[in-house]
């Protein structure tokens, strides 16, 4: 049998408001889900661009015959710029974060087109279900890992006294940010 007091404090651990930790794994898992969207993003497009045969398994499945080739080539090229853009948000999120909704936009706009290629015909199921999937999964990902995010961020434990939370300070601007510095006594 388990202790009465041991189940307590397990209960009351899980129920308390998530912590700074809960925001570093939330801030971990969406770079986790960028890196994994670069290097998809990096293997479509390198496939697209080189080889066109195996692109069938990529966001670029379906455009085959005629220009499908040449259309495949220049989507993988775009993608190819993607994929460092995607890695530059993953590796430092803070400082990329003005464009921290360009994974966001190309998801949604990629599921967006897979269901209207879909459903006006232009595609059939099987040549838009991977990119279809593959799209609305990270776009599900990405949309989940940010709430996750911002929920943790807005039961974070706010300041003693009613004090404003100190925002940390990064290693890149902690050398511009100088204390306030008390006057010398100049009266000697």
């Amino acid at each position: 049998m388990s202790d009465p007091g041991n189940v307590v404090t397990q209960l009351q651990e899980e129920l308390a408001p998530p912590s700074s930790q809960a925001m570093l794994n939330a801030q971990s898992a969406l770079r986790l889900v960028l890196l994994l969207l670069t290097l998809w993003t990096l293997l479509s497009g390198l496939a697209l661009t080189f080889f066109q045969g195996a692109a069938a398994a990529t966001i670029g499945g379906g455009l085959e015959g005629g220009q499908g080739d040449a259309a495949q080539r220049l989507l993988g090229v775009h993608l190819l710029v993607l994929a460092p853009i995607y890695g530059l948000i993953a590796w430092q999120p803070e400082r990329y974060r003005l464009i921290a909704w360009v994974p966001y936009a190309a998801q949604g706009g990629v599921v967006f087109a897979a269901l209207f290629d879909i459903v006006t015909g232009a595609r059939d199921i099987q040549g838009a279900a991977l990119p279809l999937f593959v799209a609305l999964t990270f776009f599900v990902l990405l949309v989940y890992v940010w709430r996750a995010a911002r929920m943790a961020e807005k039961e974070a434990p706010a300041a003693p006294d009613g004090a404003p939370t100190q925002l940390p300070v990064s290693s890149a601007t902690a050398n511009l940010i100088t204390p306030p510095q008390a006057p010398e006594d100049l009266s000697d």
